[in-house]
Formats: C-alpha cells, sequence, structure tokens
C-alpha cells in the first residue's frame, strides 16, 4: 500500500465571502495519479493553489507526508511541489531555458539560478520533455503544446516529487494534447512522481487516473479508483446530467452524457455523434 503524500482533513477555502472549499476530506498516494474531477466551482482549481500555497486555507488541515503544510519552511514546498497552472501570462519576454531554470531557484541560495549544474540539469529536463530545441526562443510566443511542455519541464527541472497541474491539455489541439499526455505518462514512470491534476475530461480521468476525486460543492463526493469513483450514479449527482457509459474493444469505458438530470429526454444522437 501506498504512502499517503497529501491529506485534506475538513479543509475549507475562500475567495472573500465566497467559500470554494467546504470541509473537503481527500487523500493522495504517493506515486499515484490522482485527478480532481467536478463541475466549474466545485474547488477543484482551489485546491490546488492551497497545495502550491498559493490561497491559505480558511479552516482544516492540509499535511504534506504527515506534516501540516503551514509548518514546513516555504523553501522546502517550493522545492518538493511543483504547481503548473491551466494558463501562465508571460507579462515580459523570457527565454525558454530561463523559464525551466526558475524550477532551480528554491534549491540555492538567494534563489540564484545560473550555475552549470541547474543549467544541465535544465537542459537535460526539456531534452525529456521534447523542447530543448525551443530553449532560446521567447516563451511567450510558444504554442500552446509548447509552452505546456516547457512548463513540465521546468517541474521536471525543479525535481519536485509532487506535481499539480490545472487543466493540463485544455485548449490543446489533439497533436498537442496526445504529445503532452505522452510525455507526462513518461515522465511520471520514469521518476515516480505523485501527479494531482484537474480535468473536465470523464474519460481522460478514467483512463489515465490510478485514483479519482469526484468534487461537488467543494467537498469530496466520491474517492477512490476509477471504476469504484467514476460511475453513473456518482456522475449524474456530481454533474446533474444522466450519463450513458460505453465499453469499447479493448475494454475501455467512456461516458457520454445524455440529458441533464429529470429535464427533457436527452440530446439527440445525431448531436452527440457529430451527425448532420
Amino acid at each position: 500500500m501506498m504512502a499517503i503524500a497529501l491529506e485534506a482533513r475538513a479543509l475549507s477555502a475562500a475567495y472573500g465571502k465566497t467559500r470554494a472549499l467546504d470541509g473537503l476530506s481527500a487523500t493522495v498516494p504517493g506515486g499515484a495519479i490522482v485527478a480532481l474531477l467536478g463541475e466549474n466551482g466545485s474547488g477543484k482549481s482551489t485546491l490546488l493553489k492551497v497545495i502550491a500555497r498559493i490561497l491559505p486555507p480558511a479552516g482544516g488541515d492540509l499535511l504534506l507526508e504527515g506534516r501540516p503544510l503551514s509548518q514546513i519552511p516555504r523553501r522546502e514546498t517550493a522545492r518538493r511541489i511543483a504547481y503548473v497552472p491551466q494558463s501562465a501570462e508571460l507579462v515580459f519576454p523570457i527565454r525558454s531555458l530561463d523559464l525551466v531554470l526558475q524550477g532551480r531557484a528554491p534549491h540555492n541560495p538567494g534563489f540564484s539560478t545560473d550555475s552549470p549544474s541547474d543549467r544541465a540539469l535544465a537542459l537535460e529536463a526539456m531534452r525529456s520533455c521534447d523542447v530543448e530545441a525551443l530553449a532560446s526562443r521567447d516563451a511567450s510566443t510558444l504554442s500552446g503544446g509548447e509552452k505546456r511542455r516547457v512548463f513540465l519541464a521546468r517541474a521536471l527541472a525543479q525535481q519536485a516529487e509532487i506535481w499539480l497541474l490545472d487543466e493540463p491539455t485544455s485548449g490543446l489541439d489533439p497533436r498537442h494534447r496526445l504529445e503532452f499526455l505522452e510525455t507526462l505518462a513518461r515522465v511520471h514512470r520514469e521518476r515516480l512522481t505523485t501527479v494531482l491534476f484537474v480535468t473536465h475530461e470523464i474519460d481522460l480521468a478514467a483512463a489515465l487516473a490510478d485514483r479519482v476525486i469526484l468534487l461537488k460543492g467543494g467537498r469530496a463526493l466520491a474517492e477512490g479508483p476509477a471504476a469504484e469513483a467514476i460511475t453513473a450514479e456518482t456522475l449524474a449527482r456530481a454533474f446533474e446530467v444522466e450519463v450513458r457509459i460505453e465499453v469499447d474493444s479493448t475494454g475501455q469505458r467512456h461516458f457520454v452524457p445524455v440529458a441533464p438530470t429529470g429535464r427533457g429526454r436527452g440530446v439527440p444522437e445525431r448531436v452527440l455523434t457529430g451527425g448532420g
């Protein structure tokens, strides 16, 4: 049984008077890929921000390997936890290599990143994520898929044990989406990292994650292996939609939203399948 990397106990967080997490209790095993699934406003991105120490909790406890996160020095968590937001506005031009080198800052006195060893680690990370050829390019000019891989390389150069990924495939075209997922799976396999990622894609959560935390109203509605946490019943409660489950020839489950629960006769099949 894998040790627990992260644990939320009755965790709450808010933006002003708006509560986003409302007594959330959930666990993230070390070395696992865990998907955070739920409708908009369910608290998925907020949980990542609390773990990344961007947003302070309003109540409850958040533990890193059994230690209260609030009591761990920020430099330590900056070394151990990598946060990749859904989108990052790069206000000023920055070379992709320099962006990846930022991952080395928590490891060095004064957050310097200009040592030969730091540069070697950054280039190795870029090579692993297939973006070494972009080292001299301005990161703000990169495509969505290229930029995501550069940020993944930064997390890799950081040598972080825990990766927090907020909707990593959102807005990517099919090729860049596949490239990103292939890179993520390979690096995770090689480094045995703990990955907690936010997604709206039910099929992706079912296929990629070892474990799923299904959120509703800032609480965990279901938690466990994907086959147990993602069912027609839990999806109906989380998303208020009826779902048809289909199984393809490989045994992979696919989830097709049919209709809002308790309303209407459903979506015509031609709309679901793209027919005219």
